[in-house]
């Protein structure tokens, strides 16, 4: 969720604007960052080949937390 909210920040993307690059539902990327529900396995990663395709990686947890960050 928050990873989600910090790579739009990074790219400047609204909510619609990931919606559109990752085709699902603007409601789908608000519920998600919200907590309200978590999208189903097709709509998780579009949402994640969209920042990918954009130039975000998504760090995993290794001892400093998650993040997110431009690849190189």
């Amino acid at each position: 969720m928050e990873q989600c909210r910090g790579a739009r920040a990074m790219l400047g993307w609204s909510q619609a604007e990931l919606a559109k690059a990752a085709s699902v539902s603007r409601q789908t990327i608000a519920d998600f960052e919200r907590g309200a529900h978590v999208p189903i396995v097709n709509n998780l990663a579009s949402i994640v080949a969209a920042f990918a395709k954009a130039g975000i990686e998504f760090i995993p947890e290794n001892g400093g937390g998650v993040g997110v960050r431009f690849k190189k």
